[in-house]
C-alpha cells in the first residue's frame, strides 16, 4: 500500500506504507521507468577465494564501500565501521587513544573462547586487521555471516568473517590523492560530583564521626583541633560554615580532562598504470593526543601494490604493508575513579596549589588506610607506559589461464609482528611511596614476536553451457603456520637518580618469563556455483581442516555447506507485468552449513611436566619433575557451529528502495570449555568438548533514494539487527556457570550463563531502598526493634538509613545474600541510520547509531560510593544521603523523632554513612544497574567540492573541504560517561560492564581532500 501525491512540478511522490516514518521518494523519473540500475546488478562482492556479482549471491553478506568509510574521518577502520553493517556489533573499550574494541558478528559463537571474527585481507588472514590497516587504503569491506559464505574458511569461520579488499592501481594517467584532517577533541560529558567545599567538609565530618575517625578529620579540615576542646562537637558545623562557606573547590574533571586533544591525519597515495601493469602506493601518518596527559597514539603506515599481466593469460601481483604504531597508555592510570574521588578541598592541610601539584596519597592514606586514590596529575607523570607494535606483511601471487576455462592461482603471504611494552614508575609514584624498600622505583619490559606464513593454491573452472547454464567450480588447498615467542621482566629497586629502562644494570630482576609456541593448519576445500538462467542459484562447499592444536586422531574437522537462491523477479510470470514496475528485484535465499572453531591455546591435548625443587633432609636444590595441575585431553576436538540462514532481497521502484531481510539460527555444540575436575582426579582442570548454545535473530538493511533531481539528492541507509542467545547445555549437567567481573572497590558483579536462558545475565542483590524510621519501634531504653513484616537483613539488627535488600528466603521475610537476576547486558536490537544529502557542490551526511534493551552495570557509580575518608562523592549521593549526625550536638543520634526531622524525605533518601553501609556498597546490587539504551548522533559532516572551472585553473581534478562533528549528542538515560561501553574483556558473556572507563570525547574535525 502507498500514498501517491501529484504536482505539476513534481513527477511523483510515493509513500510506501512501511516507509512513512522514515523517508519518501521524489524523482525526476516516473516510477514506471523500465531502465534498470545496471550499477547495482554488476556490483561485486568479495567472498572466500573469489568474488561474485551481488545479484548472484546465495549467502548472507553485508557490504560497506570505500565511500562510506571515507565519509568517516577516523584513526582506524574499527571506528569508521561502527553501526554500518547489519549483524556486526563493535563496542569500544573506551575513548582512550588506542583503545581496543570487542567485535562480534551475530552474537559470537562461543561462551569461554574468543568471539573475534576472522579477518581476511586481499585473500590472507591478518589478525586485528581493522586496527592495522589504514582506512584510506580500503576499497571495500564485506561481512560474511551465512554458512554459504563462511564454510569455505572452515575452522576459522565460526565467528563470522570480515573480508577487506584494499585499493589497487588503475589504468590511465597517474593520480595523486592527498587527504588530511585535524580534529579537536573535548570532553563530551562531565559527571556531577559534589562541588561545594562546605557541603564536602560537612559530609567528611559525618563520615568521620560514624567511622570513629574524628581526630583524622580534624587534622585535615579543622587545623588539628583536639576533640576534647570545649565545643568541638557542638560548634563543628559553625566552624565548617565559617571556614569553607566560600572556600575553593577543585574541579578535577576540568583540570584533568578539560583541555583539548588534537588529532592530525595525513594520507597520500599514488595510482598509476597502463594496460599491462598497475601500481598503487600509500603513506599515512596519524597522531592523536588524548585528553589526559601521557595518553596518545601515533601511527605510521606504508603500503604498495603492483599487479601486472606478464603475458596474455599470465598475471602476477605483489602487495606489501608496514605499520608502526605507538600507544602511550597513561602509566598507572586505572580509571576515572582516581580522578572523580579526589578531594576538592585540602582543608588546613593543603593549599589549592599543593592539592593539585603534590602527591597527597601518603598523607591521606596514613590518616585512613582505606584511601586508595593517588593524585592523578602527579601519577600520570610519575608512572608512564608505552606499547609499540610493528607489523610487516608481504603477499605475492601468480595466476594463469589454461584450457580456456581454467585458472590456476598460487599465492603466499609472510607476516611479522613485533611488539614491545614498557612501563616505569619513578620516585613520585604510588608504587614507590607505598613500598619504597622492596619495590621502590620499578618498571616492566615485555617483548613479543610473531611470524606466520600462508600458501594457498586454487584451481578455478568457469564455463557457460548454452546460454542458461553457468558453472563455476573451485578446488584448493592451504597451509597456514604461526610461531610466536615472548619474554618479560619485572624490575624493582632502581637507584635514584637513574636512566630508567635505558639502563637496568643496577635494578633487581623481581620476575622474568619466556614463552614460545607454534601451531599450523592444513586445509583442503572445494566449491561449486551453479546458475541457471539467472533465476536458480546453487552453491555447495566442503572444507577439511587439520589442526596441530589437537592430538592425532582428533585433528581433522569437515565443514560442508549448501545454499540456494531463487530470483523470482527473473521469472516470465513476473517480468513485463504490473508488479515488475513496483518490485523490480525479488530474490529468496536459503543456506545451511557447518563451521568449526579451534580457538584455544596450543598443546592442551597433552599434560605438561614442570621442573620444581624437592628438598631432601631439609636441604633445597634437588630438581624434580611433577605434572601440571591441568590434565591434557587427547580427545579434544573441534567446536562446531551449525547455521541456517533464510534471506529475502527486494528492490522497489527501479531500485529506489532496496530491502534485505535475514533470519538465522546458529547452534554451537562441542564447545571448548575449561572444566573443573574433582579433587580425586589429582588434577584441577581440563579442557573438554562440553555444552552447547544458540544464537537466533533477524537483520534488516534498507537503502532508499528519497529525493532525486538534477541538483539535489537525499538517500537513507538503515540497518537493524535482533539477536537472542540461549544456553542449551553446560558441563556435567550443570545448570549455570558464573563469571565474576571487577573487584570489591572497583565495582563487582557476577554474570551467569544459565541453561535455558540468554547470555549476559547479571546477578546480585535486589536493592529496595533504605530502612526508615517507620520500620522501627523505639523501646524505652532507646534501642530499636524492627517491626513485623519488614524484611530482615542478612546479619545483625538494622538501623534507619541502612541499605535494604529484597527478601530471598522461602519465607519471604529475610535477605540471605542469595544471588538473583538484576539485569542483562545484551541489547534487544542494535543498528545505524545514515542520511546523505547533496546539492550542487555541497554534501551533508548525518549518521546515527543506536542500541535498545541492554542494561549496564555501572561499576563506576559503585566505586564512587562512600567507603573511605577524604574522597569526593557524586552529587546524587551528596545531596540525598541519610543523615545520622545531629548538627546541634555534632554527634550521632538514634532518636526516631529527631532522625525523621533530619530526613524529612527519608523514603527517597539514599543510604547513610554507617559502617554497615560501607560493607553493603560492595555488594553487587540492582541499584547500580541502569538502562543502557541510547541513540547517538555519531557524526555530522558538511562538505563542499569545488567546481570543475576552478579546479582546471589550479590544475586539480578534485578538491573538497569538510567539517565534521563526531559524537555530537547522545540520547540516553544512562548516568555514566557513555552507554557504549565494554570494560570487561568477554563481551559475549559479560556485556554492559562499565568500570571507570576512559570517557569518549566530542571532536570537531576540519578536513581536506585533494586529487592531482
Amino acid at each position: 500500500m502507498s500514498l501517491i501525491v501529484k504536482h505539476k512540478n513534481i513527477k511523483r511522490i510515493v509513500f510506501p506504507a512501511f516507509m512513512l516514518s522514515t523517508s519518501f521518494i521524489w524523482g525526476q523519473k516516473a516510477v514506471n521507468d523500465t531502465v534498470k540500475n545496471t550499477k547495482d546488478i554488476e556490483e561485486v562482492v568479495v567472498i572466500g577465494y573469489g568474488k561474485v556479482k551481488k545479484s548472484d549471491l546465495t549467502g548472507s553478506v553485508s557490504s560497506v564501500s570505500a565511500k562510506d568509510l571515507a565519509a568517516t574521518p577516523a584513526m582506524n577502520a574499527l571506528q569508521a565501521l561502527q553501526g554500518r553493517a547489519a549483524g556486526l556489533n563493535i563496542v569500544t573499550a573506551g575513548g582512550a587513544p588506542g583503545a581496543g574494541a570487542n567485535v562480534t558478528i551475530r552474537g559470537g559463537s562461543s561462551i569461554t573462547q574468543s568471539s573475534d571474527p576472522l579477518y581476511i585481507v586481499d585473500g590472507f588472514q591478518l589478525d586485528n586487521a581493522l586496527n592495522v590497516i589504514n582506512p584510506n587504503d580500503i576499497e571495500s569491506i564485506d561481512v560474511l555471516k551465512g554458512a554459504s559464505a563462511i564454510a569455505i574458511y572452515g575452522a576459522r569461520g565460526s565467528n563470522g568473517i570480515i573480508v577487506i579488499k584494499t585499493k589497487s592501481g588503475k589504468k590511465g594517467r597517474t593520480v595523486i590523492n592527498y587527504n588530511t584532517f585535524m580534529s579537536f577533541d573535548m570532553l563530551s560529558k562531565k559527571l556531577d560530583m559534589v562541588s561545594d567545599s562546605e557541603q564536602f567538609v560537612k559530609y567528611q565530618y559525618e563520615l568521620a564521626q560514624l567511622q570513629g575517625k574524628t581526630t583524622q578529620w580534624s587534622n585535615v579540615f579543622d587545623n588539628s583541633l583536639g576533640t576534647d576542646t570545649p565545643g568541638f562537637y557542638t560548634g563543628a558545623y559553625n566552624r565548617i560554615a565559617n571556614r569553607y562557606g566560600s572556600a575553593y573547590a577543585l574541579d578535577w574533571q576540568e583540570r584533568m580532562l578539560g583541555g583539548t586533544g588534537v588529532t592530525q591525519n595525513h594520507n597520500v597515495n599514488v595510482s598509476a598504470g597502463n594496460d599491462k601493469t598497475q601500481a598503487f602506493i600509500s603513506y599515512n601518518y596519524n597522531k592523536q593526543d588524548g585528553l589526559l596527559q601521557n595518553y596518545s597514539e601515533t601511527r605510521n603506515s606504508l603500503r604498495a601494490n603492483i599487479t601486472s599481466e606478464l603475458y596474455k593469460g599470465v598475471r602476477v601481483d605483489f602487495n606489501t604493508m608496514f605499520t608502526n604504531n605507538s600507544v602511550n597508555g597513561g602509566g598507572a592510570y586505572s580509571g576515572m575513579k582516581k580522578i572523580l574521588l579526589q578531594p576538592i578541598n585540602g582543608g588546613t592541610l593543603f593549599t589549592e596549589d599543593q592539592l593539585f601539584n603534590t602527591q597527597t596519597f601518603p598523607d591521606y592514606s596514613a590518616l585512613d588506610s582505606g584511601f586508595d586514590t593517588e593524585n592523578p596529575y602527579i601519577e600520570t607523570q610519575a608512572s608512564t607506559s608505552n606499547k609499540r607494535t610493528r607489523t610487516f606483511v608481504a603477499n605475492a601471487g601468480i595466476e594463469f589461464d589454461f584450457l580456456k576455462n581454467f585458472t590456476w592461482r598460487t599465492a603466499g603471504q609472510y607476516s611479522w609482528t613485533n611488539s614491545k611494552s614498557t612501563s616505569f614508575s619513578d620516585q613520585n609514584s604510588r608504587a614507590f611511596l607505598t613500598d619504597p624498600i622492596n619495590t621502590g622505583i620499578n618498571g616492566n619490559i615485555a617483548n613479543a614476536e610473531t611470524f606466520r606464513y600462508q600458501i594457498t593454491n586454487t584451481l578455478n573452472y568457469n564455463k557457460t553451457f548454452g546460454e542458461k547454464h553457468k558453472v563455476n567450480a573451485l578446488i584448493g588447498n592451504e597451509i597456514w603456520y604461526e610461531e610466536s615467542e615472548g619474554s618479560s621482566m619485572r624490575l624493582t629497586k632502581f637507584p635514584y637518580p637513574n636512566f630508567g629502562l635505558d639502563d637496568i644494570a643496577n635494578a633487581t630482576v623481581a620476575d622474568k618469563n619466556t614463552d614460545r609456541s607454534s601451531n599450523s593448519l592444513l586445509s583442503y576445500f572445494a566449491r561449486v556455483n551453479y546458475n541457471y538462467d539467472n533465476r536458480y542459484l546453487i552453491t555447495g562447499t566442503i572444507r577439511a581442516d587439520g589442526s596441530s592444536k589437537f592430538a592425532e586422531g582428533s585433528r581433522w574437522g569437515y565443514f560442508p555447506s549448501v545454499a540456494g537462491a531463487w530470483r523470482v523477479s527473473q521469472e516470465n510470470f513476473w517480468q513485463g507485468h504490473k508488479i515488475d514496475k513496483i518490485v523490480n528485484d525479488f530474490k529468496l535465499r536459503i543456506e545451511y552449513g557447518v563451521t568449526g572453531n579451534n580457538g584455544v591455546a596450543n598443546n592442551l591435548w597433552r599434560t605438561n611436566v614442570l621442573l620444581t625443587d624437592y628438598p631432601i633432609n631439609n636441604t633445597q636444590g634437588y630438581p624434580a619433575y611433577v605434572t601440571s595441575t591441568n590434565w591434557g585431553n587427547r580427545d579434544l576436538q573441534w567446536e562446531e557451529l551449525r547455521t541456517t540462514n533464510i534471506g529475502v532481497d527486494l528492490a522497489f521502484f527501479n531500485s529506489r528502495i532496496k530491502l534485505t531481510s535475514e533470519w538465522y539460527n546458529n547452534n554451537v555444540s562441542k564447545m571448548l570449555f575449561e572444566s573443573v575436575l574433582p579433587v580425586s582426579s589429582g588434577y584441577s582442570r581440563q579442557y573438554q568438548n562440553i555444552g552447547s548454545m544458540r544464537n537466533r535473530g533477524m537483520e534488516f538493511t534498507l537503502n532508499t533514494v528519497n529525493l532525486k533531481s538534477e541538483n539535489f539528492r537525499w538517500t537513507t541507509d538503515l540497518n537493524i539487527s535482533f539477536n537472542k542467545s540461549k544456553v542449551l547445555s553446560l558441563e556435567n549437567g550443570q545448570l549455570n556457570k558464573t563469571f565474576s567481573v571487577g573487584g570489591s572497590r572497583t565495582g563487582m558483579v557476577t554474570y551467569y550463563a544459565t541453561v535455558g536462558e540468554e547470555l549476559g545475565d547479571m546477578y546480585g542483590y535486589i536493592y529496595q531502598g533504605i530502612y526508615t524510621t517507620d520500620d522501627f519501634t523505639q523501646n524505652p531504653d532507646g534501642s530499636l526493634t524492627l517491626k513485623p513484616g519488614v524484611v530482615k537483613p542478612a546479619t545483625g539488627t538494622p538501623k534507619p538509613g541502612d541499605m535494604k535488600f529484597a527478601a530471598d528466603n522461602e519465607a519471604g521475610d529475610q535477605f540471605t545474600r542469595r544471588m538473583q537476576k538484576i539485569g542483562n547486558g545484551t541489547p534487544d536490537f542494535i543498528g545505524g541510520i545514515s542520511n546523505n544529502f547533496s546539492y550542487k557542490g555541497f554534501d551533508l551526511a548525518v549518521f546515527m547509531k543506536f542500541s535498545v534493551g541492554n542494561d549496564i552495570y555501572n561499576a563506576t557509580k559503585q566505586s564512587l560510593s562512600p567507603y573511605a575518608m577524604f574522597q569526593n562523592i557524586p552529587s546524587e549521593f551528596g545531596n540525598n544521603y541519610y543523615h545520622l549526625i545531629d548538627p546541634n550536638t555534632g554527634q550521632a543520634t538514634t532518636n526516631l523523632v529527631r532522625l525523621k526531622e533530619l530526613n524529612p524525605n527519608e523514603g527517597s533518601s539514599l543510604w547513610s554513612l554507617s559502617n554497615t553501609n560501607t560493607s553493603n556498597i560492595a555488594y553487587p546490587s540492582s541499584y547500580y544497574v541502569e538502562d543502557g539504551s541510547y541513540l547517538r548522533i555519531a557524526q555530522v559532516t558538511l562538505g563542499y567540492s569545488f567546481p570543475k572551472e576552478f579546479l582546471n585553473k589550479v590544475m586539480l581534478s578534485n578538491a573538497r573541504i569538510y567539517f565534521t562533528i563526531n559524537n555530537l549528542a547522545t540520547i540516553t538515560g544512562y548516568s555514566g560517561y557513555d552507554p557504549e561501553v565494554s570494560a570487561a574483556s568477554g563481551v559475549t558473556v559479560t556485556p554492559g560492564y562499565d568500570s571507570s572507563t576512559y570517557p569518549r570525547s566530542r571532536s570537531y574535525v576540519l578536513g581536506l581532500n585533494l586529487t592531482f
